[in-house]
C-alpha cells in the first residue's frame, strides 16, 4: 500500500515537472545568441603636392600661373578633418573624429591614418577642407588644432583653412611677398569645401592588410577656373570674397593616384 502511494506521488511530480522542463528548455533554445564581434581597421592616405602635374618645389621653383604671373611657393598648408566612406549601397559611413594640417615642409603631416573603418565594399572617401563650424567654435584648441600652428587668427576666433605664402614678381606689396590665407565658416563668406573622391576596396573581418591610397593634392587648381592675380590681391588676411573664389578654385585639386 505504501509502494503504491509513494508511486503515484512520484508519477505526479514527473507530471508536473515535465511541462515546466520542456518550457526551460525552449527558453533556452530561443535565447538570441551574442552578436557578432565588430571589426574595423583602419585606412592609409598619402598625399603628395604637385604643380601641373611634376612635384611642388618650394623657394626655390618659379612657377607661373594662368594670367602669366610669375611666383615661389615658401608655405603651403591646409586642414582636412570629417572624413567619412561611401559604401556600394550610397550610405555615408562617418569614421572617427579627426582633424589633420598638412604642412608640405612636413613629410609626415602627409600621411593620414584613419580609424574606424567597418566590414563593407566601399566606393568613395568624403572629408571636409578645413576645420568645422563646431570647432571655430570651440575657442583654443590642442594638436593639429593648437594656436601655436599658425592656422588660427586670434582677432578673428576663427581657423585659417589653407594657407599659400612666397614672393611674386606681380604683387606690390613690400618684397613682393603675397600671403593667402584663406578661412571664414559663416556665410556670406564661408569656404568649408567637401570633397568625394572616387576609391574602390573591401574590408572583411580579421584581414591583416591595411588598406592604402595615394591621394595627389595638385596646387595649381588654386587658380583655376576662377581668375586669381597677385596683381589684384596678393594678401588675404580674413573672411570675404577673396577667400571665397580661392576655396572654390582648390575644391577641385584632389585626387586619388591609386
Amino acid at each position: 500500500m505504501i509502494l503504491r502511494i509513494f508511486t503515484s506521488y512520484i508519477f505526479r511530480c514527473v507530471l508536473i515537472c515535465l511541462p515546466v522542463l520542456w518550457l526551460c528548455g525552449c527558453a533556452k533554445k530561443d535565447k538570441p545568441s551574442d552578436p557578432p564581434p565588430v571589426f574595423y581597421t583602419r585606412l592609409s592616405l598619402d598625399i603628395s603636392h604637385e604643380m601641373n602635374g611634376s612635384p611642388l618645389v618650394r623657394n626655390t621653383s618659379t612657377y607661373s600661373n594662368p594670367l602669366g604671373e610669375k611666383f615661389i611657393i615658401t608655405k603651403f598648408r591646409y586642414y582636412l578633418s570629417n572624413f567619412a566612406l561611401v559604401d556600394d549601397a550610397g550610405k555615408t559611413v562617418p569614421l572617427a573624429s579627426a582633424y589633420f594640417l598638412i604642412d608640405d615642409a612636413v613629410d609626415s603631416t602627409k600621411r593620414l591614418v584613419l580609424d574606424s573603418v567597418p566590414v563593407g565594399n566601399f566606393t568613395a572617401v568624403r572629408f571636409l577642407i578645413g576645420v568645422d563650424s563646431a570647432r571655430n567654435n570651440s575657442g583654443v584648441q590642442s594638436g593639429a588644432l593648437a594656436p601655436e600652428n599658425g592656422m588660427f587668427w586670434t582677432w578673428n576666433s576663427g581657423y585659417i583653412m589653407a594657407k599659400m605664402e612666397g614672393t611674386s614678381d606681380a604683387a606690390t606689396t613690400p618684397m613682393q611677398g603675397f600671403e593667402w590665407h584663406v578661412g571664414g565658416f559663416k556665410e556670406p563668406y564661408n569656404v568649408l569645401r567637401t570633397v568625394q573622391l572616387p576609391l574602390s576596396f573591401r574590408v572583411i573581418p580579421f584581414m591583416a592588410a591595411i588598406p592604402h591610397f595615394s591621394m595627389v593634392a595638385s596646387v595649381d587648381k588654386w587658380f583655376t577656373p576662377n581668375e586669381a592675380s597677385f596683381a589684384k590681391t596678393a594678401i588675404i588676411m580674413g573672411p570675404g570674397a577673396a577667400a571665397v573664389n580661392i576655396a572654390n578654385n582648390y575644391q577641385q585639386m584632389f585626387s586619388i593616384k591609386n
